[in-house]
């Protein structure tokens, strides 16, 4: 029978997030026999407060393709926020209102859905910039926890440095840097901006993007992340194409 099988039992509940009831619904099995091999196992019961956090919340099944989105925007400008310790959102802020949209419209493919409507803000300055900001999920606190620190954002070490992830991290931190060489020919390069981050959270990306076969260096006057030129081209291919018509500036080299 499943349910005696502690390691199957324990991913049901501590990993999924299933009550005792619905995995008692699956094995056909009252409540109370879920419980006494949770006893019996040693596998931790969640407090009253937490189960009816869990009960009443929204949940989503991020994909791998969602997981490498969110890393790409949390390298940038995406930020995750928590009022609770069961649960997070996602929170948006951009210039351009296309952007925005093209944020709530994925998150929702991604089973996210937005909290209220888009908000339109004016900045001290006089600029107009657009709000988003998602509903709570448990499984959006699984990855905060990965990328803070006591609130703090940092670079998971282990993160790993998709075509997706980097598309996304180049669209919120990134651009292109144009320079006027010999015999006054431009060249141009990438830079991601990563002065919030710790100088060796930049060296360890730096190391993985070497490791990817593109030149890059760190400037540690402004602690930020040069592609070189002759990567440039390379890295922009292997991203693939912008997603939205309002950075495609950023693709300029095409």
């Amino acid at each position: 029978m499943l349910y005696k099988n502690k390691e199957w039992l324990e991913n049901k509940y501590l990993n999924e997030k299933l009550s005792k009831v619905k995995i008692a619904k699956i094995c056909n099995v009252s409540r109370f026999a879920i419980r006494y091999h949770m006893k019996k196992m040693n596998i931790p019961i969640r407090s009253i407060s937490e189960a009816h956090s869990l009960a009443r919340g929204n949940h989503c099944n991020l994909t791998v393709e969602a997981k490498q989105w969110l890393n790409g925007e949390l390298l940038g400008d995406g930020c995750l926020v928590s009022y609770s310790k069961y649960s997070a959102s996602f929170a948006y802020t951009s210039k351009y209102l296309e952007y925005i949209q093209y944020v709530s419209d994925t998150l929702k493919s991604f089973g996210i859905m937005q909290s209220a409507g888009i908000r339109e803000a004016i900045g001290k300055q006089g600029n107009v910039y657009y709000q988003y900001h998602s509903l709570n999920y448990p499984e959006l606190l699984k990855i905060k926890e990965i990328f803070y620190i006591n609130n703090k954002k940092i670079i998971p070490r282990n993160i790993d440095l998709t075509p997706l992830t980097l598309r996304q991290w180049y669209i919120g931190d990134g651009g292109l840097r144009y320079r006027i060489g010999k015999n006054n020919k431009p060249q141009l390069n990438i830079i991601l901006y990563t002065c919030g981050f710790t100088k060796e959270e930049v060296k360890n990306i730096i190391k993985k993007l070497i490791n990817m076969g593109f030149g890059a260096t760190q400037q540690l006057s402004r602690n930020i992340i040069g592609i070189s030129r002759k990567s440039t081209k390379d890295f922009l291919e292997f991203i693939g194409e912008c997603p939205v018509q309002c950075y495609q500036y950023k693709w300029g080299i095409k």
